[in-house]
């Protein structure tokens, strides 16, 4: 019985380690995936593993091209690293770290939440109460913001961590945030009765806050990137090829289990070796399809990128993609992780397709990336001895694209693009 339960505990404990190494195979790009199988290579002297010449087409065809990976970016690995180091140190509840990495690698560039809290909580199995507990750690770490869900929240975490928090500049931020945006002193001082030195000095507070707290981490070289992935136009239709590092050739050399005279135990020894390199070989064959069927998933979602171009992009979520491929939320995740792709329009990361959509009046929806390219576009146009205000603007969505937002809603777009508000463009304007 005792011999019987040591089994199934070496076969559990196995299949952990195996699940384990499944997930972090998905969640490596290209560059990685191939570093890691030539550690592989020198570990186990029956495996062997070729780079394709070429990327592959998936689905898989023959006579697929190649395509240039000279690209760069800015590195963004540096602000999650930095974030997570921060957690050796806590004493976290037992089985919290890994929802409150997830939550980092969720975060955007700027260090802003990427998902919301109940994709979060389905993404990793639970409840929404452990999120939120998972949240409220990040936005504790250093640097303050990093974890917040938009521009408000970010001030807010940066102004409420202040060892003498100014009361004033929080009521401000939660209530009236676009009358810090418009510069509205006078509807400022009629609140909270101020003098005009009180105005300055809380409008001062705020303007010292970092609106893009994730950027302090990044590294200012850039780095080569090398495209997970190409879209191509062939004969009409939009195909995927993964790139040459994304699609290896591996084998297990098995000869050696038919060499004759062979001792028993190394026979297991051999064994052991092929069974790794088998496993190994049908974990990146599964990593293969899984990629391709995600990144075929986007591509069929948003064909009007393709075609029109970066100003055109289609409301998409994680587990719009995951019931179509029939895969779980957080294999979709993982998947997208760190990848790019190279399209017609240049290297995109894959999460820039995942866009949360605005329904309209007449049934349809529209990204709120294409909306506020659109409102860049009104604000590019506009008047210079009379810029649109947010609420013309909230106006004009309305009337030309039968798009439905508040006021308040596109002066919270029009901060996240950084475009200084009316009465500010117009002095800059006649400067």
């Amino acid at each position: 019985m005792k011999q019987k339960l040591t089994q199934e505990q070496k076969l559990t404990w196995k299949l952990t380690q195996q699940l384990g190494q499944a997930i972090e195979l998905l969640q490596y790009n290209g560059q990685q995936l191939h570093q890691f199988l030539q550690e592989q290579v020198k570990e186990n002297p029956f495996l062997e593993v070729e780079t394709n010449v070429h990327s592959s087409y998936y689905p898989p065809q023959s006579g697929a091209g190649d395509f240039d990976e000279s690209y760069y970016t800015n590195e963004e690995q540096n602000i999650r690293i930095y974030l997570k180091d921060q957690l050796i140190n806590k004493d976290l509840p037992k089985g919290l770290k890994g929802i409150v990495e997830f939550g980092i690698d969720s975060l955007d560039d700027n260090g802003y939440l990427t998902l919301t809290l109940s994709e979060w909580a389905e993404a990793v199995q639970q409840e929404e109460g452990d999120v939120e507990q998972a949240l409220h750690i990040i936005q504790g770490l250093d640097p303050i913001g990093v974890g917040a869900r938009s521009l408000q929240e970010c001030l807010l975490l940066q102004l409420s961590a202040s060892s003498n928090p100014n009361e004033v500049a929080i009521d401000l931020i939660t209530h009236h945030i676009e009358w810090v945006a418009d510069f509205r002193k006078e509807a400022i001082k009629k609140k909270y009765q101020l003098s005009s030195i009180e105005i300055e000095q809380v409008l001062q507070e705020i303007q010292s806050c970092n609106p893009r707290p994730g950027l302090l981490m990044t590294s200012s070289k850039s780095d080569y990137v090398i495209p997970d992935g190409e879209v191509l136009l062939e004969q009409g239709l939009w195909r995927v090829y993964l790139s040459k590092w994304n699609s290896p050739k591996i084998s297990v050399n098995e000869h050696y289990l038919q060499v004759e005279g062979m001792e028993e135990k190394d026979k297991q020894f051999v064994s052991s070796y092929i069974k790794s390199g088998n496993w190994l070989k049908q974990a990146v064959n599964q990593r293969y399809e899984t990629m391709g069927k995600v990144f075929s998933t986007i591509v069929k979602n948003q064909v009007l990128f393709f075609e029109k171009g970066p100003e055109i992009v289609q409301p998409l979520t994680l587990k719009e993609i995951a019931q179509e491929v029939n895969l779980h939320v957080s294999t979709v995740s993982r998947a997208i992780k760190g990848k790019y792709i190279q399209t017609p329009h240049g290297v995109y990361p894959v999460k820039f397709f995942l866009q949360q959509g605005i329904s309209t009046k007449s049934g349809g929806t529209v990204s709120s990336h294409s909306i506020k390219v659109i409102m860049k576009e009104l604000v590019g146009q506009e008047s210079k001895a009379k810029p649109l205000s947010d609420q013309i603007i909230a106006e004009q969505l309305k009337q030309d694209y039968d798009i439905h937002i508040s006021r308040r809603t596109v002066a919270k777009y029009r901060m996240e693009l950084f475009i200084p508000s009316s009465a500010q463009r117009k002095r800059r304007y006649q400067s």
